[in-house]
């Protein structure tokens, strides 16, 4: 069962996406090469993923022994059913006993507006996972998760929930501090697919008169802009809070 945020209205769409596009290309020369559904099916197949392994979608799914482990043993492997999105890796498992200790720990520190706690809680929940080694899980593509038993006899747990890193399907869900990033990186890939197609011509002639086409310009342009967004993205902090042992 997914457990999904409900989206939101923003000014993060197609149009925009595609505005910007044209506006640093030019729209009348694009339009010789590329329809709008031409750039949509680019960014969908090849932009979007590339982007998601830096910046994934993260969504969170509930997986139970009922419905959805399709094997016992010796490993126990789940499927993960009617999901919509493409999936690139688990990212984390939530099991019972530590989503009712985070639960916990997070009413307190919202009724307290003291986070100090919940961070300290949260490392020793973390260091009592390490040290009990408890089960270990693998992904295996396309929607399964693998539970490997550790040396216990029992299981540790049955029932979970995986947060799941996941491809964008369109610029909605992008972080809106991030989201100049994915409209550069889309503007680099159009530049790298017009320049590889103008290598084949040097000119040719419109009703408006005839159109030149500096190919290797734009496409060396192109793959100096990717390089730098792709370089950027990984460098990036983590989105999440890390720990430091002394």
């Amino acid at each position: 069962m997914a457990i999904e945020i409900n989206k939101v209205s923003t000014w993060q769409n197609w149009d925009n996406l595609i505005e910007y596009i044209k506006l640093n290309l030019g729209a009348s020369v694009l339009s010789i090469e590329f329809s709008d559904d031409d750039l949509i099916k680019i960014i969908k197949n090849h932009v979007l993923p590339e982007f998601s392994r830096y910046i994934p979608l993260y969504r969170y799914y509930l997986l139970t022994e009922e419905e959805n482990c399709i094997q016992h043993e010796p490993t126990k492997i789940y499927e993960i059913k009617n999901f919509p999105y493409k999936i690139i890796k688990i990212d984390e498992i939530i099991t019972k006993p530590n989503l009712l200790d985070y639960n916990q720990n997070i009413s307190v520190a919202l009724y307290s507006g003291d986070i100090t706690n919940l961070l300290g809680t949260n490392y020793i929940l973390q260091s009592k996972t390490l040290v009990l080694a408890d089960d270990t899980w693998t992904f295996i593509p396309p929607n399964k998760i693998e539970l490997i038993k550790s040396n216990n006899s029992i299981w540790v747990y049955d029932d979970f929930i995986a947060k799941l890193a996941c491809i964008h399907e369109d610029p909605t869900t992008v972080d809106p501090d991030l989201y100049p990033y994915l409209r550069d990186l889309a503007l680099a890939e159009i530049m790298i697919y017009i320049g590889r197609i103008r290598t084949k011509f040097q000119s040719f002639n419109t009703p408006i008169g005839q159109i030149d086409m500096p190919a290797q310009e734009l496409l060396q342009e192109g793959q100096q802009l990717k390089e730098r967004i792709l370089e950027k993205l990984d460098r990036l902090p983590p989105d999440h809070y890390i720990y430091f042992l002394n």
